[in-house]
């Protein structure tokens, strides 16, 4: 399937991640992709694989002075009511 196919799954308020030769290429809301430069000649590629992926950070990091957000496999070190989970919908290129 082709990713101009597949984004119609999704609502525009759903985060993307997309990923391609194992970097990131697009990081964000599904509506502002359109905005986000050269995309157009990405939507013919394929898609090998799609997982939805959380992020889990503290609310405050940055202000904090806190480690950046977790990886899925780590073990967070705040209170869980200190967390922030964001879902991104991860697509491999």
């Amino acid at each position: 399937m082709k990713l101009r196919e597949f984004l119609t799954v999704f609502e525009q308020s759903d985060r993307l991640r997309i990923v391609k030769n194992e970097k990131d290429v697009y990081t964000g809301f599904l509506a502002l992709m359109e905005h986000a430069g050269d995309m157009e000649a990405l939507m013919d590629a394929e898609v090998k694989r799609f997982r939805p992926t959380p992020e889990i950070r503290h609310k405050e990091w940055r202000k904090r002075g806190l480690m950046a957000p977790l990886q899925p496999q780590e073990t967070p070190e705040y209170s869980f009511s200190d967390l922030q989970m964001n879902l991104y919908n991860t697509i491999y290129l």
